[in-house]
């Protein structure tokens, strides 16, 4: 076949990955399993079908599982009539079965095995994954598909579509290529960008595995990267190296890592989370509660503003960090609890940190107040309010953006980590260390005190209430000019991420288990799973006999 020929085939073909489920909005493998679109997973594929309307397709091959069956219908106009293309539901379209890897998280299987291992394991076999289909059988199955159906469908001339999974897809631009097995690799598709047959090569030759893998080792291991720019941060103090940074630098650097970071967040589903009565009286009293009545006994004591208890008052009060966020995913939590704790608990930080503030600081009070508002409250609202709008107009995209640039939101909060060691005072360790030190150790005691216990967002619970916005704490003592608040802030950064590598060990105590009988509720799954773990049994149907779809609500 010559390239031309090849070229004119492959221009007829387009292949989608299936809109966001409820698996993918919490990064778990769903597999076989029958997870259903998000309410972003709808918008996706309504937006496919605008910027495909008119287009005339011939054939259409589905995928039976819910994902990939709404997404279709949402797609392509499936009603009967003229002009309406003949749709096949074929099982060998569904996703591969992943064994013992379905419903864990991604993270955390790529901080048990290793990120190389991981991506063996999930584009080939690995002795890590128990169960399930073996690769050879995985391929053998899709490579039928493409024999027996897709390429006899191209040479007669059909435009042809694909809507299917992401590892089915990917084992397609396989065979399309004639790449070897060996030279597989995570093509990070985005959920429902339909990708043409003959821009495939192009798709392909802008990955790099190499970088790729990195991104994520830097999200994965994201303790590293902080500790990493610690100690950056203080050797350059040590060598005398002296940089300023201005607070609105350091703001600018907060807000663009919360909007990377909330991107690839489900927002559009944050109402229920918001409104979750664990989550407001989790909030009610770890935020607003606690942080108070602990300022009212200093105000009655008459406690100097710079004494440690004032201090430690400040960051009782100080709001959870979206840090918080990407901690969670990193352990294996549900992420949306988390952005939930954070949003909320920004909010509380009008009343509870202003009033801290105020009965704690002696002057600039005024300032503190409005710093307060403008970096708590008002960067995670400006931010959620931002992305939320960004994901309505263009949601794969951003929601792409998010996915892969997850790793430039941790090197922009290094980049903070950097920037404020400059400013510590290596000379007060011992006035503000021990401080800061047991700052870090207190707030996990009281995170570990008011999680919610045996419960699906125990982890996110613990998660949001360790990791305050000290960023924000700094900034707010970088403008008040408040010294000794800040230079505690700034060294409790160390503690706090060094610490992390506990969090890291805590977690396997507090996320929710791959084979937790709550899961099937909480993400929509059926109850029952039939054998290979199919969650739709649907036989497979020839071009000859095929039957129109119905459109899904």
């Amino acid at each position: 076949m010559s390239d031309q020929v090849r070229q004119e085939l492959l221009s007829r073909l387009f292949m989608v990955r299936h809109g966001e489920s409820t698996c993918n909005s919490v990064h778990r493998i769903a597999g076989q399993r029958d997870a259903p679109l998000t309410f972003l997973g709808r918008i996706q594929a309504e937006k496919v079908a605008q910027g495909h309307r008119g287009r005339r397709f011939d054939r259409v091959y589905v995928s039976p599982l819910t994902r990939a069956h709404e997404t279709a219908g949402l797609i392509f106009d499936l009603e009967e009539g003229p002009g309406a293309p003949e749709v096949v539901v074929d099982e060998r379209l569904m996703e591969r079965d992943f064994g013992s890897y379905t419903l864990e998280s991604k993270s955390i299987l790529q901080r048990r095995h290793g990120i190389a291992e991981y991506e063996r394991a999930m584009n080939a076999d690995s002795p890590t994954m128990h169960g399930g289909e073996t690769f050879a059988q995985f391929r053998d199955r899709v490579h039928a598909f493409y024999e027996q159906e897709l390429l006899p469908a191209l040479r007669r001339g059909e435009v042809v579509c694909v809507v299917s999974h992401k590892y089915v897809v990917e084992l397609i631009c396989r065979f399309l290529l004639d790449r070897p097995d060996d030279e597989s690799y995570d093509l990070r598709l985005p959920n429902s960008q339909m990708l043409q047959g003959d821009r495939i090569h192009s798709y392909v030759k802008n990955e790099n595995k190499t970088l790729n893998m990195v991104y994520d080792w830097i999200v994965v291991n994201h303790p590293v990267v902080f500790c990493a720019g610690l100690a950056v941060g203080l050797l350059a103090n040590l060598a005398g190296v002296r940089l300023s940074a201005s607070p609105y630098v350091l703001l600018a650097l907060l807000v663009l890592a919360s909007v990377i970071t909330m991107c690839r967040i489900e927002l559009e589903n944050a109402c229920g989370f918001v409104s979750d009565p664990g989550t407001l009286r989790s909030v009610a009293l770890r935020y607003l509660a606690l942080p108070l009545v602990l300022a009212a006994v200093l105000r009655f004591a008459d406690v100097g503003g710079d004494s440690t208890a004032a201090i430690a008052a400040v960051f009782l009060a100080t709001p959870g960090s979206v840090v918080a966020m990407t901690v969670s995913r990193c352990l294996g939590g549900m992420i949306m609890p988390a952005f939930a704790q954070v949003l909320l608990s920004s909010l509380a930080a009008t009343v509870s940190l202003s009033t801290v503030l105020a009965l704690t600081l002696r002057e600039d009070v005024g300032p503190a107040v409005a710093i307060t508002a403008a970096t708590s409250t008002g960067v995670v609202t400006a931010a959620y309010l931002l992305v939320r709008r960004l994901r309505e107009r263009s949601p794969i995209r951003t929601a792409k953006y998010g996915e892969r640039n997850g790793y430039a939101a941790v090197l922009l909060l290094t980049a903070f980590i950097v920037l404020v060691c400059l400013k510590l005072d290596l000379d007060g360790f011992s006035r503000y260390a021990p401080t800061a030190a047991g700052v870090a150790v207190g707030l996990r005691l009281v995170a570990a005190l008011l999680k919610r216990r045996r419960h699906v967002h125990t982890l996110d619970d613990y998660t949001a209430m360790t990791y305050p916005n000290v960023f924000a704490v700094v900034i707010i003592a970088a403008f008040t000019g408040h010294t000794a608040l800040e230079q505690v802030a700034i060294w409790t950064l160390l503690p706090m991420f060094v610490l992390s590598f506990f969090d890291s060990w805590y977690a396997r105590f507090l996320v929710v288990a791959p084979d937790d009988p709550r899961w099937p509720g909480v993400l929509g799954l059926p109850e029952q799973t039939p054998a290979r773990g199919r969650a739709v049994p649907a036989p497979s149907v020839s071009p000859d006999s095929a039957s129109r779809m119905p459109t899904r609500s």
